[in-house]
């Protein structure tokens, strides 16, 4: 991309010529133009004009730009200027800001010819004017529905921009009229769940309607044009939209409203928020477990926040919060794998008979936990027959994915085997369209592919993994892809591969307060440096969680290093 706001380069280009690439950034915002109308613009006192017009193409392609046409000159590509004109046209502020980086080729403009310099002046306060206008008309809205102090933050955040504050219009101090309260919360709903639902509890007027796109808070498909701040009435139409939207439309407005929620309220908003912590739980743990501390501790509740904890890799956290608790078979499986996880393989054991005598999710639980000791034991086959019927009862639980999870496991087992391709290809196509599950099937896929010997293959899968994991914005699995890749780098001789790939899971481990992602990239990186720092680190990461045998492995791993 060409930047041109603060500066003037070309990413990923050490170019230094500028009229290149002020040549480069005049087609890009101003389009197609003539060869005699470019020479006489940026040579006009040349003596070969065409000549050095001729030289500038020529070094715009050598750098991979493209640049077509004879007479009539067109170049293609991205500049940031455009873009930035695109994002304000989309009402996106903050990209908006973002994208500029100080004045248009602001330190690029010396010594132009006359024409040119004009350009280069009118387009710098062309963008500047354009930001302002953007944030004013916000700021107007804002002081229409009510929110005055939140429009002039917005208005000193574009003042600040360079050369904004210059480019804002004198006495531009025209407000626009106040909404009623009726449209205000028909904005607030619409913003919250669209036009159709909003409408069908509201049921507004048309006329309603037409002031508010006429008044540039909704575009012409009827959706807001921006997100308002969520005070006290926005939280009270949410409310409202809760109490009469299906559960799993409801469980966000109903956590929104939280603090407002009636007696009436409380089962109800319990039932639509538990729901979504349950789909949540296995992709988003975080927004899970931060859904859960809102709610009231009871027995379901705490046994929700133990099943997070263990996600989390919390395991000495999970089991004093189960400590709490009756003794039940939802219980006796969470406890199971806290402990295996803990390594006290003995006891977890021992919560086995009483898991499996529960419902079906319990059940579930029990039979992985089996498969999981089976599979340390080198007992493959039966393990992948526990993990089987582990996958039936998650699916009897309406646990989808800890369904496909018990298959994956399923797979690693018959991998084993000897049989994994054919199981996990089997798998990937149940988790087509399903970024964070595909992403976790090629990582395991991977993992067989590379001690198969097979390095560029597994190393291709890891990288597929990244990007599923990437696009479905989960960081422990992104986290996970980029581990994977460092330790397969470190292993074929590519140690600065290694050390990036290590670096890039390290802050993804810590984003994701992940436990045992963190204490494996630290072990690993410790063994590519050399520096025991890091693996001390990973062992005291591991003890304050409670993982007492994956500790003891890694303080072994001190000791020989």
């Amino acid at each position: 991309m060409l930047r041109t706001l603060g500066g003037l380069f070309l990413e990923g280009a050490p170019f230094a010529k500028r009229r290149p690439l002020l040549l480069l950034a005049y087609l890009l915002l101003e389009g197609p133009a003539s060869r005699r109308f470019l020479s006489e613009l940026f040579w006009p006192r040349a003596q070969d004009a065409y000549n050095s017009l001729s030289v500038a193409l020529s070094a715009l392609r050598r750098l991979g730009v493209q640049v077509e046409g004879e007479e009539v000159v067109e170049a293609q590509g991205e500049v940031d200027a455009r873009l930035l004109l695109q994002a304000l046209k989309e009402e996106a502020l903050e990209r908006a800001r973002d994208l500029y980086r100080g004045r248009f080729l602001e330190g690029a403009d010396d010594g132009l010819p006359e024409e040119l310099e004009e350009w280069v002046w009118t387009t710098r306060e062309r963008l500047a004017l354009s930001l302002w206008e953007g944030h004013r008309r916000r700021a107007r809205r804002l002081k229409a529905l009510g929110e005055p102090e939140e429009a002039h933050r917005l208005e000193a955040l574009a003042l600040a921009l360079p050369g904004v504050k210059e480019a804002a219009s004198e006495g531009d101090g025209d407000e626009d009229p106040p909404l009623d309260q009726a449209c205000r919360r028909l904005f607030h709903a619409i913003a919250l769940v669209g036009l159709p639902q909003a409408a069908a509890v509201f049921k507004p007027a048309p006329e309603a309607l037409e002031a508010l796109w006429q008044r540039g808070f909704l575009d012409g498909r009827g959706e807001a044009t921006f997100r308002p701040p969520l005070n006290l009435e926005a939280r009270q139409t949410a409310l409202e939209l809760a109490r009469h939207l299906p559960l799993a439309q409801a469980a966000p407005l109903y956590r929104l409203a939280l603090p407002l929620w009636r007696p009436e309220d409380v089962e109800r908003g319990r039932r639509a928020l538990l729901d979504r912590v349950r789909q949540d739980l296995e992709d988003r743990p975080l927004e899970a477990l931060e859904a859960l501390a809102s709610l009231a501790p009871d027995p379901e509740v705490l046994l929700l926040r133990s099943r997070t904890l263990i996600r989390l890799g919390r395991f000495r956290e999970a089991l004093e919060l189960l400590e709490e608790l009756a003794d039940t078979p939802e219980r006796s499986a969470l406890r199971g794998i806290a402990l295996y996880r803990m390594g006290r393989v003995g006891e977890a054991k021992n919560e086995l008979p009483k898991a499996e005598a529960g419902g079906p999710h319990a059940q579930g639980e029990a039979y992985n936990l089996e498969g999981l000791l089976l599979l340390g034991e080198g007992a493959f086959r039966e393990a992948a027959e526990a993990f089987s019927r582990a996958a039936v009862r998650f699916l009897l639980a309406g646990e989808e994915a800890r369904h496909l999870s018990a298959l994956n496991n399923r797979a690693v087992a018959l991998a084993e085997l000897g049989k994994g391709e054919e199981a996990f290809f089997e798998l990937l196509a149940l988790v087509e369209g399903r970024p964070l599950l595909e992403a976790r099937v090629r990582l395991n896929l991977g993992v067989v592919r590379e001690r198969a010997g097979r390095v560029e293959e597994a190393e291709g899968l890891y990288r597929d993994s990244l990007e599923l994991a990437r696009l479905a914005g989960n960081l422990e699995a992104m986290g996970r892809a980029w581990n994977n890749l460092g330790a397969l780098y470190h292993r074929t001789g590519r140690p600065q591969e290694a050390q990036k790939a290590y670096e890039e899971a390290l802050k993804l481990a810590r984003e994701a307060r992940d436990l045992v992602l963190l204490a494996a990239v630290l072990a690993n990186r410790a063994e590519l440096t050399g520096e025991r720092a890091f693996l001390e680190e990973a062992v005291r990461v591991l003890e304050e969680s409670g993982q007492e045998s994956l500790a003891r492995r890694y303080r072994d791993r001190l000791e020989r290093l």
